[in-house]
């Protein structure tokens, strides 16, 4: 699938005003990635991009911070999303301050320490484990999946009005 196809796809499904303006003056696959992040909300609703999509551009997404079907061990990302079924374990620590979304049946350990600040946006049948020590803390944002956790983690249950 070519970007073009997917802007289309976008503009069915409601994309904004203001990432309409966007996509039409630089349709390209950083740009794309950086309104996923700055829509969150809106993709996670209308699930944007569909997974198939994601897995077309594994390989040219990760350096703007989109993984699909990744396996590894990146730390202190500032903006990360994990699609399909990626294994991850993370760390989070310093002062860092970081957003974070998992999807899809991905799978994730994640250790949030120092003062670090973690947000996390869960969706699907994600299961993740957060060990929160020190003065970081966690917000979570659950949309579904499981979660285990210890330490400052404030989890926040929602759903998305269909």
């Amino acid at each position: 699938m070519n970007l073009q196809e997917i802007y289309i796809q976008a503009k069915q499904v409601g994309l904004s005003w203001n990432c309409d303006e966007r996509m039409t003056s630089d349709l390209s696959i950083k740009n794309l990635c950086e309104m996923y992040f700055d829509g969150d909300d809106w993709s996670m609703k209308n699930d944007f991009p569909k997974l198939e999509i994601l897995r077309d551009f594994k390989g040219k997404s990760e350096v703007y911070g989109i993984f699909t079907d990744y396996v590894g061990m990146p730390n202190n990302l500032s903006k990360s999303a994990f699609f399909g079924n990626s294994d991850i374990r993370m760390i989070y620590n310093c002062y860092s301050v970081s957003q974070l979304v998992l999807r899809h049946q991905s799978k994730a350990k994640i250790t949030v320490a120092d003062n670090a600040i973690l947000i996390i946006n869960i969706l699907d049948t994600v299961e993740v484990d957060i060990e929160c020590i020190e003065n970081a803390r966690v917000e979570v944002f659950q949309y579904g999946g499981k979660i285990e956790s210890s330490g400052d983690v404030r989890i926040h249950k929602s759903s998305f009005e269909k």
